[in-house]
């Protein structure tokens, strides 16, 4: 368990740090980073916590440690662990069955069609926003039958872009991973960064066509609401982070090409870095099994036949 936290927390932090490195104006970059330490979260608990070549004996040596102070005091923070854990899952299972309820008894939209994403009309929702996650479903409030077309289009492209990125999948994902790992804040931070970069290439996305990034800027104003932020709902103005997001379409800042030739290197080293320290660590159990190893390691390194 501690070689699994210890590699689960350097993991998110070394992605982490990487992603804040990607330059600012590649947000799809940077998106793909966070995703990349996400995902990649999944394998390491399989990886393992021993140094590469290390005799089978270590792992006979883990399964024969006596139970001691520190073996107490590690059950005791396993189980608060795993307490954790499912208090975060019950409370999302919750939501996605709050969330598929929204669905069913939302209203068909058929003169708000989109293509390949299904629209609907729901009194539970303040703004414009994607549910579900195999097959998305964007939820409008009924006053945006009202909305101008270029403002109801804008939004529409927005959601149809998270549809598009199966940001539903990934951010079941990362909610599932921050339940599990619900006391590692360097996971959050990652989350952050992923959910912060989807909203941004959402908005570069719907800023392409009839409407300009400022009259887009004022209508995200218009319809900010108070969606939580860890939610699994996609809100299209949420206003965590909506002044961010503002400030990144009027003014993106642009760093120079030697510049992001050398954030991009960093990024590089960052990433190689953290997939071999989580390969490699190893969190020795007990003092009585780290005399184990080396009372055993000196024995293979003795001469067998000394009068040879």
């Amino acid at each position: 368990m501690t070689a699994l936290a210890l590699q689960s927390l350097l993991w998110c932090l070394l992605v982490f740090a990487a992603a804040l490195l990607v330059p600012s104006q590649q947000a799809r970059a940077r998106r793909a980073v966070a995703l990349a330490g996400i995902w990649g979260l999944w394998i390491v608990p399989w990886l393992p916590a021993m140094p590469l070549g290390e005799s089978s004996a270590k792992i006979e040596k883990l399964a024969e440690i006596v139970a001691s102070e520190k073996t107490v005091w590690m059950s005791f923070a396993a189980a608060f662990w795993l307490l954790g854990s499912l208090v975060v899952l019950i409370k999302i299972a919750l939501e996605a069955r709050k969330l598929a309820q929204w669905v069913r008894e939302a209203e068909s939209a058929p003169q708000i069609a989109r293509k390949g994403l299904e629209v609907r009309f729901s009194r539970e929702v303040d703004g414009p926003c994607l549910a579900g996650f195999w097959s998305p479903c964007v939820l409008l409030p009924h006053a945006a039958a009202h909305w101008p077309a270029a403002e109801l289009q804008a939004a529409l492209r927005h959601e149809t872009q998270h549809a598009r990125q199966h940001d539903g999948l990934h951010r079941l994902c990362a909610a599932v991973l921050r339940a599990v790992f619900w006391w590692n804040p360097a996971l959050h931070a990652l989350c952050g960064i992923y959910e912060a970069e989807s909203e941004v290439c959402c908005d570069l996305a719907a800023t392409e066509s009839d409407v300009s990034r400022r009259d887009y800027g004022e209508m995200l104003l218009a319809h900010a609401t108070a969606t939580p932020a860890r939610g699994l709902v996609l809100a299209f103005a949420r206003r965590a982070g909506l002044r961010e997001r503002i400030s990144r379409l009027l003014s993106p800042r642009r760093d120079s090409h030697g510049m992001c030739c050398a954030r991009w290197l960093t990024v590089l080293v960052l990433l190689c870095g953290a997939g071999m320290l989580v390969a490699v660590l190893r969190v020795p159990e007990s003092d009585e099994d780290a005399a184990l190893e080396m009372e055993a390691r000196l024995r293979l390194e003795a001469n067998a036949f000394p009068g040879s």
